[in-house]
């Protein structure tokens, strides 16, 4: 398992808790544009114990094959993170998982969700061999079901009060990856 790979200047790298900080940062730019697509957080999610605690269950989760959240960072742009890419509810036995992704507000549209999603999809297939990858996508959040799309994922319709974002119960577009 590595927990570090790198393509020209992107790289994707798994963190633990010596990155709370630079992953607290990362959080908190963006608070107002991830919380628009993502699940309601605890009230205490945007502080560093626990993002440090998070990261620690992360990264035991990802050494148990269980979760995988790489963090993507441009060698020749930034020292910053600039988007992360997750892998939830693995499952070996059937080769297949859920992905989460998100870029940071001022990187968007400059195609480092493309090329972070073909780099992780990648790894995903060849090395943890998967077969089918899941995406969920809240209406609305075109770029997300264009990138979804661009990367190959196909439509399978929706998953109906899928998840709880600020407070109500949202449908989601369900997309699926084959290898």
């Amino acid at each position: 398992m590595k927990f570090e790979y790198q393509q020209d200047s992107l790289v994707l790298k798994v963190l633990d808790t010596s990155h709370t900080g630079e992953v607290l940062d990362f959080y908190k730019r963006n608070k107002d544009s991830f919380e628009k697509y993502e699940t309601d957080k605890p009230s205490n999610f945007y502080t560093y114990t626990f993002i440090y605690n998070l990261l620690k269950a992360e990264y035991n989760a990802c050494i148990h094959g269980k979760h995988i959240r790489f963090f993507l960072y441009d060698n020749s742009v930034s020292d910053k993170i600039i988007g992360s890419v997750s892998f939830t509810d693995i499952k070996s036995s059937m080769k297949s998982c859920v992905i989460g992704y998100k870029i940071d507000e001022k990187y968007r549209r400059m195609g480092y969700g493309r090329r972070m999603l073909t780099m992780a999809l990648k790894i995903m297939v060849t090395e943890y061999g998967m077969h089918r990858i899941e995406a969920y996508i809240l209406p609305g959040n075109d770029a997300s079901v264009n990138l979804a799309r661009t990367m190959g994922f196909i439509s399978e319709g929706s998953a109906y009060a899928y998840a709880k974002i600020n407070k109500e119960w949202r449908d989601h577009l369900r997309f699926t990856y084959i290898s």
